[in-house]
């Protein structure tokens, strides 16, 4: 009888084990890639639409550009209707900009771009990425342009926001303040409304920055405070130690060295406490 009972365990326990392991291999490309399983997101069939995206976007994971570009170039090729040829296309522009060729998928966005005038939602996304590609080829104004024609698409104050911060930024990148300055503060407000508190901290402190820029002190420092309670308040270390770096550039500016190291040195032991390590490399770039 203690050897029957035992059996029948062991039996059980195959069969669960055999249960779990089919669930494993029958989960899905998209299951397996919100899990962060890229490498056996691949092995799943490909052979419609949804796997063929799902297959692009785990290459562009693993950075496998050339295979991402043709699962998105397949997916496009199975697209049934016209949202997910503009997603395949889109993924297209975006996998070439990833890939650094930045010529390529500049081309490539222009030329997608124009199926889209009908629907503002992907013109917008479209025009987004085509500003980011023209950032990184450093052609500062005709990015701005392009973000400023995607902020008159946007739909809430989210997309406001985000639109409005990359055409400061656009501006930033050209050395021009003033107007960085302008498009910040409206990115703020916008930021705010939305509830966006990271982003609201974020393009607080480029805002206090910009003002650095320009020499204004007074609006630099207010601003930098501003942040820096706002973070403190609602346990934001990753963005108080961002506005602890620009204020020890503030403080370097008013020569005072002693306060800038002060600044910095507590900066540095936020962003090692929590791990940041692009904050570390930022910090160290002083």
């Amino acid at each position: 009888m203690k050897f029957k009972i035992q059996f029948l365990l062991i039996l059980f326990s195959v069969s669960f084990s055999n249960c779990i392991f089919s669930k494993e291999i029958n989960k899905s490309c998209d299951e397996l890639l919100s899990d962060n399983q890229y490498e056996e997101a691949l092995k799943t069939k490909k052979s419609e639409y949804k796997s063929a995206f799902c297959h692009g976007q785990a290459n562009l994971k693993l950075r496998h550009y050339d295979d991402a570009f043709n699962d998105f170039k397949l997916a496009d090729k199975l697209s049934k209707n016209d949202i997910d040829h503009y997603m395949a296309d889109l993924l297209e522009g975006i996998t070439l900009k990833e890939a650094n060729k930045l010529d390529e998928a500049l081309l490539h966005l222009k030329n997608a771009i124009s199926r889209t005038q009908t629907n503002k939602s992907f013109k917008r996304l479209y025009l987004i990425e085509i500003g980011e590609t023209l950032l990184l080829l450093t052609k500062y104004d005709e990015a701005a342009n392009a973000f400023t024609e995607a902020y008159g698409l946007a739909a809430n104050d989210d997309e406001r926001a985000t639109n409005l911060d990359r055409i400061a930024y656009a501006y930033a990148s050209m050395k021009n303040f003033t107007k960085a300055i302008e498009f910040e503060l409206k990115a703020n407000l916008a930021f705010d409304r939305a509830g966006l508190l990271g982003e609201y901290a974020e393009s607080g402190i480029n805002l206090a920055l910009y003002y650095l820029e320009v020499n204004d002190l007074s609006s630099a420092e207010k601003t930098l405070l501003k942040f820096e309670k706002l973070a403190r308040d609602n346990g934001g270390m990753y963005y108080l130690a961002k506005a602890l770096y620009a204020e020890s550039k503030y403080y370097k500016k008013k020569s005072n060295n002693e306060l800038s190291k002060s600044k910095l040195d507590e900066a540095n032991k936020i962003a090692h406490d929590i791990g940041a390590e692009d904050l570390k490399t930022l910090f160290n770039g002083n």
